[in-house]
């Protein structure tokens, strides 16, 4: 790959200290590109998007990221539905997104990787015209999830503002409307008792909803074990028949993967599809809140080119 690319670095995530940006680039530059280094801090989105739209503009050819799931994503945002392909280079402390592309957590042979020039596209989701690469959560998992963030960076007296904003969230009612028959977006519905087989639209009280594009999030949770980034389908997990201590259980016992998914859950696969709730309940998507209902959500199948091996 011998085309001039860009290395945004961002050293406050959680190992980037074992790498500076020089010895990256270098790594890059293997297969004979030129490398221009470029340092981002905590507020970074929109300086984000303005250094790649510079770059872009000046002739370059590839972008690579040295962070965390925050930065990355920040950078995928500026570079989505664009032909410049991304390198990510996993140096935070989860690397949901890597892992759930395929891309190794040795920053060495991620760099290598880059360097190789494979790219192979991978989807991304909308809600509300928003792009997240992740997850949208619903309910328990968005209101939990600004205090959850806080203790994953170390900020443990936060536990028990968790723990009562657990136990006070309620069940929500919701209801779905597919792009396809509910017997055709079916993976894993045994108590889906809410829907007419044939029907497009499904109601469901539940704890929480998550539609995600890729298989892990928050803390590697394998929440949607079976969902690829490359699929071209947004994968619905509803947490209907759960008490909140199971639901806790639940989330442990799927860190990492470590176990595979019970029938319990509703899971279903669409590529399109509407959410109301009278209730409004707390939405996020990758971690950013949303205040919005209803909820449109589709998948852009390709819509970032990315190397991966």
């Amino acid at each position: 790959m011998t085309a001039r690319g860009l290395l945004l670095y961002n050293p406050a995530s959680g190992s980037a200290a074992g790498h500076s940006p020089e010895q990256l680039a270098t790594l890059l530059s293997e297969g004979g590109a030129t490398v221009q280094t470029h340092r981002i801090g905590d507020t970074f989105e929109n300086t984000i998007e303005e250094v790649v739209n510079n770059f872009i503009k000046s002739g370059g050819r590839w972008v690579a990221v040295a962070g965390g799931d925050g930065t990355v994503e920040a950078v995928a945002r500026a570079l989505v539905g664009s032909e410049i392909p991304l390198g990510i280079i996993p140096v935070g402390t989860y690397n949901n997104f890597a892992l759930s592309a395929g891309i190794p957590a040795d920053p060495v042979e991620a760099c290598r990787i880059i360097a190789t020039g494979k790219i192979r596209p991978v989807d991304v989701g909308f809600v509300n015209g928003h792009p997240f690469f992740e997850v949208v959560g619903i309910g328990l998992d968005a209101a939990l999830f600004p205090a959850s963030e806080d203790i994953k960076s170390g900020a443990l007296a936060r536990i028990w503002e968790l723990a009562r904003e657990a136990w006070h969230q309620p069940r929500h009612h919701l209801t779905l409307e597919l792009d396809r028959p509910f017997t055709a977006a079916r993976k894993s519905a045994r108590h889906a008792e809410g829907a007419h087989h044939g029907s497009r639209h499904l109601r469901l009280r539940a704890l929480m909803l998550t539609i995600s594009n890729a298989p892990y999030y928050g803390m590697n949770f394998a929440v949607a074990p079976k969902a690829s980034i490359d699929d071209g389908l947004l994968t619905i997990t509803a947490f209907k028949r759960y008490s909140k201590l199971e639901l806790l259980w639940h989330f442990f016992a799927i860190r990492a993967g470590r176990r595979a998914y019970t029938p319990r859950l509703v899971t279903l696969q669409v590529e399109r599809l509407r959410i109301g709730s009278s209730q409004r309940p707390p939405v996020h998507a990758d971690g950013t809140a949303l205040d919005e209902w209803p909820l449109d959500l589709s998948i852009s199948r390709g819509a970032l080119r990315l190397f991966r091996s």
